[in-house]
């Protein structure tokens, strides 16, 4: 690992660490909300199971007390004026949104196979809460794979082309194979 890996495994961390708290501060009987911090839990386990298989001492430091203290600031300004469990629900999906969209992010960019292994799976659950969420709040969020669906499903099937010769072209679902 070099540097600007470890930089942004612990940024990642730093973030999990953070919707976790929040999701604490917010409601700690929902179900919802629990299940967010157990999937930021299991992010910030992975990372900093990681990190800590450095040869080098001081890439493997955990999460020192300014991070734990930002965190705490940040879920008590999120639990702030919250009176709904509406209100909660959308600000903890806007804090696992950042969490998302930075694990694609450090997912992207790592060339271990067994951390893109298991932040892909950490993607697919943090996707499926989002979703969740999505229900519970009653938001309608556009995704490019539901527009995508959505096209695909609407769209009539196409008529076969036909060649140069005259004949009907075959249509099928395979990938591109050179003959």
């Amino acid at each position: 690992m070099i540097d600007k890996e470890v930089e942004r495994l612990r940024r990642l961390r730093a973030t999990a660490l953070r919707v976790r708290t929040v999701a604490r501060a917010l409601g700690p009987g929902d179900a919802l909300l629990n299940r967010g911090r157990c999937a930021a839990w299991r992010v910030a386990r992975i990372v900093s199971g990681r990190l800590r298989a450095h040869p080098y001492a001081n890439f493997q430091r955990d999460a020192g007390i300014s991070v734990v203290l930002a965190n705490s600031l940040s879920a008590a300004n999120a639990a702030l004026g919250v009176r709904t469990r509406q209100q909660g629900l959308l600000r903890f999906e806007a804090h696992l949104r950042l969490l998302a969209r930075e694990l694609s992010d450090v997912r992207a960019l790592t060339c271990a196979s067994d951390l893109n292994d298991n932040f892909g799976r950490s993607q697919v659950e943090i996707r499926a809460l989002l979703a969740a969420l999505a229900y519970e709040t009653g938001a309608v969020h556009v995704s490019e794979a539901s527009i995508h669906v959505s096209e695909a499903s609407t769209m009539p099937p196409m008529p076969p082309i036909p060649d140069a010769r005259g004949a009907a072209a075959v249509d099928s679902d395979w990938p591109y194979l050179a003959f």
